[in-house]
């Protein structure tokens, strides 16, 4: 099952906020979902919006072990 553009659209909004607001903060898929993004959102969902920031060149991912860490782009305002 595909998730909902819309739902995908302000996930997407929800971290481009807590990005502005904690301009340092770096996460996991898991952690995000949790802590950045308010409501009951699902892992998937939020996977896919990080998905999507990454190829806007918004996020970078970083490997940290067997997990990977999201966090703003260098250079990225």
């Amino acid at each position: 099952m595909t998730p909902d553009s819309a739902l995908i659209d302000s996930v997407i909004q929800q971290i481009r906020t807590y990005m502005s607001r904690h301009p340092h903060a770096a996460d996991t898929c898991e952690g995000i979902a949790q802590w950045w993004v308010a409501g009951e959102c699902p892992p998937c969902v939020v996977d896919v919006a990080l998905q999507q920031l990454h190829a806007m060149g918004e996020l970078e991912r970083i490997a940290f072990g067997t997990r990977q860490l999201w966090r703003r782009q260098q250079g990225a305002r």
